[in-house]
C-alpha cells in the first residue's frame, strides 16, 4: 500500500478554529463562511479538544432569561420558550452533523463523555428548564391552556404537543429521582426493620410494586434514550429495572423490539441501500457499547441482541449479503487511501460479524 500523506503541522489548530467559528455561527443563526462539506469531512483532528470546544461553544445557550419577565403573557411566554426549544434542536442537529464522525467514534469509545445531542439536552435542561421561574411559568402556562380547553375554549394544540414533547425529551432526570427514592426507602426498611420479619418482606415488596407501576411511564422515554445514546440514563434505567422482580425481563423485551424496529428501517428500504452496510456497522457498534457500558455485559442482552439482528437482517433475503460483498470489495480496492491496515482489519472483522447473521449467503 502507498504511504498516507502527512497532514500539515498547523492542521489541527486551523481545523478547530474553523469548527469553533462554525458552531458559533450556527448558534448565532448567521451564515457559516466555510463549506459544510469541508466541515463534515473533518476526521483526523486532535480528538482531546472535542469536549472543551463543545462545552465552550454550546455554553452560550443561556438565552431565555431575557424572555422570562413577570409582565409577559402566559401564551406569549409559551410560544417564546417553544421557539427557543425548536431553535436549539435545529442548531444541535446541525452541530451534531458536523461532529458526526467524532460523535460515533471518539465519544463512543469514552463512556464518560455524553454524545453531542445528549450534551445539548443537558445544557438546555440545566440553563433553561431548571430555572425555577422558567419552570413554573412553563408548567403553569401548559396547565392553563389545558384548563381553557376543558372549559370549551379553542387553544393551540400544536403548541401544547410541542411543549409536552420537549418536557418528555428532558425527563430523564425522573430516573435519577426514582432511583434515589428507591435507595432511601430501602435504607429505611433495612435500618428500622428486622430482616427475619414478614413485615420487612411486605414493606420491601410494596416499595418495588410502587416502582413497577411507573414502568410504562419510563418506557415512554426509553426509545429516546436509545436513539440519542444517552449512556448515563440508560445505565440508570438498567439498574432500576434490575432491582424489581420481572423488571429485567420487561427491559429485555423492549430492547429486542427496539433493535428489530430500528434495524428493519435500515434493511427494508431500497432507497437506503447505498448506506445500508455502514448504518448496520454503526448500529452494531452502538448496541455493543450500550451492552458493555450500561447493561454490564449481561449475556441475556447480548444473546437477544444477536437474535434480533438475525431477525431483521433476514427480512430482505439476499440483498444484505450482496451489499456487504460490494462494501468489502470497495474497501479492499481503496486500501489504505481511506484507512490504515489496522483500521481496515477492524472494519473487516466487524463486517464478518454482521455477515454471520445472514441466512441467504
Amino acid at each position: 500500500f502507498t504511504e498516507r500523506p502527512k497532514l500539515p503541522d498547523n492542521y489541527t489548530q486551523d481545523t478547530w478554529q474553523k469548527l469553533h467559528e462554525a458552531v458559533g455561527a450556527i448558534q448565532g443563526s448567521i451564515s457559516i463562511k466555510y463549506n459544510l462539506e469541508e466541515l463534515y469531512q473533518v476526521r483526523h483532528v486532535g480528538l482531546d479538544h472535542l469536549p472543551n470546544l463543545a462545552s465552550r461553544d454550546t455554553g452560550k445557550l443561556v438565552f431565555l432569561n431575557r424572555c422570562c419577565t413577570d409582565s409577559l403573557d402566559s401564551l406569549l411566554f409559551l410560544k417564546k420558550i417553544n421557539n427557543c426549544w425548536q431553535d436549539h434542536c435545529r442548531q444541535m442537529i446541525m452541530i451534531r452533523s458536523i461532529f458526526l464522525f467524532l460523535d460515533r467514534t471518539y465519544v463512543l469509545q469514552n463512556s464518560m463523555l455524553p454524545s453531542i445531542w445528549d450534551m445539548g439536552l443537558e445544557l438546555f435542561r440545566n440553563h433553561v428548564i431548571s430555572d425555577k421561574q422558567v419552570q413554573n411559568k412553563t408548567i403553569d402556562g401548559i396547565l392553563l391552556l389545558i384548563e381553557r380547553e376543558r372549559n370549551g375554549e379553542a387553544v393551540d394544540r400544536s403548541l401544547l404537543r410541542s411543549l409536552l414533547s420537549m418536557l418528555s425529551d428532558l425527563q430523564a432526570k425522573y430516573l435519577h429521582h426514582v432511583s434515589k427514592r428507591l435507595e432511601e426507602e430501602g435504607d429505611r426498611v433495612i435500618t428500622y426493620l428486622d430482616h427475619s420479619t414478614q413485615f420487612f418482606l411486605y414493606i420491601s415488596n410494596c416499595i418495588y410494586a410502587t416502582v413497577y407501576k411507573f414502568f410504562n411511564f419510563i418506557f415512554l422515554g426509553l426509545d429516546s434514550l436509545l436513539d440519542e445514546n444517552r449512556i448515563s440514563d440508560l445505565t440508570q434505567t438498567y439498574q432500576l429495572f434490575s432491582r424489581v422482580k420481572g423488571g429485567q425481563q420487561i427491559l429485555l423485551q423492549h430492547w429486542s423490539e427496539y433493535i428489530k424496529n430500528f434495524g428493519t428501517t435500515i434493511v427494508v428500504n431500497p432507497e437506503k441501500d447505498k448506506d445500508m452496510v455502514q448504518e448496520l456497522l454503526d448500529f452494531k457498534d452502538k448496541v455493543d457499547h450500550i451492552i458493555e457500558v450500561c447493561f454490564q455485559k449481561n449475556e441475556k442482552f447480548i444473546n437477544l441482541m444477536k437474535e434480533s439482528f438475525e431477525t431483521f437482517i433476514n427480512k430482505r433475503p439476499n440483498k444484505p449479503a450482496e451489499l456487504i460483498a460490494k462494501y468489502v470489495d470497495s474497501k479492499l480496492r481503496a486500501g489504505n487511501k481511506e484507512a490504515t491496515d489496522e483500521e481496515l482489519e477492524r472494519i473487516l472483522d466487524k463486517i464478518m460479524i454482521i455477515f454471520r447473521f445472514i441466512h441467504g449467503k
